[in-house]
């Protein structure tokens, strides 16, 4: 059975919370995990003037996720476990560092946008097995942005919980068994190339 955007939202949003502007988040503003960057891009294509993120309304929250998140992704069209990853990633990492990721999982062309061949492969995979696949990858992407800077790690254990969240929901989704990690020290941290990971993450917006 498909997904909806709003039953998405159900988890993204539990994550994005309200209104932060961490010194150490490169993202500045943000509102129920919009921007005041992309809030602003919303405004302008409505006609409408630049106002604070703070003030931002459910309904432009849900304006703003259909038309740049969960349309982005062919959502709607793709089966419920494939569609939260998807859109979440989208949400979390940018459409285009989603986009990368669900190429390499695919094991089509890397472009950072919506290709044929994503077309092409999409409906034939095991739409569980790609949406864990991306889980992982994006578990990697974490540990590897804290090496890199290590003011983000005030960040890591946050990120880290919401990727296992989000395995436990598409493992549900599944019917796979579901073993909770409580200690992050028992994660095992997925193995992947240096450079394949700068590759899908070049589009990323953190």
């Amino acid at each position: 059975m498909p997904l909806t955007l709003s039953e998405a939202l159900t988890f993204t949003l539990a994550w994005e919370g309200g209104f932060t502007n961490h010194p150490k988040d490169p993202g500045g503003p943000t509102n129920k995990g919009i921007t005041q960057a992309t809030y602003n891009r919303y405004l302008r294509r409505n006609d409408r003037n630049i106002q604070s993120v703070r003030n931002i309304t459910d309904k432009e929250v849900y304006e703003i996720y259909e038309k740049d998140y969960w349309d982005t992704v062919r959502a709607k069209f793709l089966k419920a476990p494939l569609a939260l990853v998807l859109f979440d990633t989208c949400v979390n990492l940018g459409p285009g560092g989603c986009i990368r990721r669900l190429q390499s999982a695919l094991n089509v062309p890397i472009t950072g946008s919506w290709t044929q061949a994503i077309s092409d492969k999409i409906h034939k995979a095991d739409a569980g097995e790609i949406a864990l696949k991306i889980c992982q990858m994006r578990i990697a992407k974490r540990h590897e942005r804290v090496k890199e800077d290590k003011s983000q790690s005030v960040f890591l254990k946050g990120w880290l919980n919401r990727d296992r969240a989000l395995i436990k929901e598409v493992k549900e989704m599944i019917g796979a068994n579901i073993m909770e990690l409580d200690d992050e020290e028992d994660e095992i941290i997925p193995e992947f190339n240096f450079e394949d990971l700068k590759i899908l993450s070049i589009d990323d917006v953190d």
